[in-house]
């Protein structure tokens, strides 16, 4: 059974190839796993890596805990049978990269409709998260971000973008494309995820750290993790310590005996809380308590 839909903070790349690494992914304390069949994977091992799906998506949703999706390669000579060995052994959902249109996102729904009804998956049950990469993808986010019910988030794409664009992947250049896809995606209920900055330089926790804060400062809910030590940042970057989570329930209980009492607003800590404020701690708390349940699971699943 796949577990009740939690909006992830981290999401963890895992070669489809490499049996070594599946086997220990779900030990590592990521709120989704994706198992890649893309970058990760040299064109000669690609079927095998497909082949791997039906065997180790099962394992990993019984083992893990958690939603395991896949990533696809967009290309026309791969993408029908990623599609199908992904929706055949049960996966949560796709990251479909290289998406630059709408038009693409309608196409894709329509596939999987189909492949859905033939192998017995409930219709619109596999969720995608759009993979934007490219200059043109960033300008026709908002679109993309409508264009299917079917979409649970949008992801920046940080080393491509910066490779279409011909710039370094550094903030300086890829916080406004990021942040573009961050608006895009929560004005059509999506989650926005991705970093204004590379992912690549996993060894420096200091650095990621510092980019994970800006992505979560320009409204960013979640990024992908391609090392493992990069999972507890994230979480705990965009889910929250306890010691926000404590923070936030002193302050909805102020408020909350403020508005019993017939005030709408209240001192607390040095600043005024009003609705607003209240909302957004309500919010933050219900992911976090939410995370917290589910990660515990995981976790004794994965004993």
């Amino acid at each position: 059974m796949s577990p009740t839909p939690v909006e992830p903070c981290s999401m963890l790349f895992v070669p489809a190839d490499t049996d070594r690494f599946l086997a220990k992914a779900g030990q590592r304390g990521a709120d989704a796993l994706i198992l890649d069949l893309e970058d990760a994977v040299a064109r000669p091992a690609k079927a095998a890596a497909r082949a791997n799906l039906a065997a180790f998506v099962p394992r990993l949703q019984e083992s893990a805990g958690v939603p395991i999706h896949v990533r696809v390669n967009n290309e026309p000579d791969l993408l029908a049978a990623d599609l199908e060995a992904a929706i055949a052994a049960g996966a949560d959902g796709l990251l479909v990269p290289k998406v630059e249109t709408p038009a693409q996102v309608v196409q894709l729904d329509e596939d999987m409709r189909a492949l859905e009804a033939r192998l017995g998956r409930v219709a619109g049950s596999v969720r995608v998260v759009a993979l934007l990469e490219s200059a043109l993808a960033i300008c026709n986010a908002q679109a993309i971000a409508q264009s299917s019910p079917r979409l649970a988030g949008l992801l920046f794409g940080t080393e491509d973008f910066g490779a279409s664009m011909g710039i370094a992947s550094a903030p300086q250049g890829m916080a406004v494309p990021a942040q573009m896809l961050a608006l895009a995606a929560a004005s059509a209920g999506l989650q926005p995820m991705g970093l204004p900055g590379t992912v690549a330089e996993f060894t420096d926790t200091a650095a990621y750290r510092a980019v994970a804060l800006q992505a979560k400062a320009i409204g960013m809910r979640g990024a992908i993790c391609i090392h493992p030590a990069q999972v507890p940042i994230v979480n705990e970057v965009f889910g929250g310590t306890a010691e926000e989570a404590d923070k936030a329930r002193r302050l909805l209980e102020v408020f909350d005996a403020s508005v019993a009492a017939g005030r709408g607003a209240v001192a607390h800590e040095g600043r005024m809380i009003d609705e607003p404020i209240a909302v957004k701690a309500r919010r933050f708390l219900a992911r976090y308590d939410a995370l917290q349940a589910r990660r515990a699971r995981a976790r004794k699943e994965a004993a």
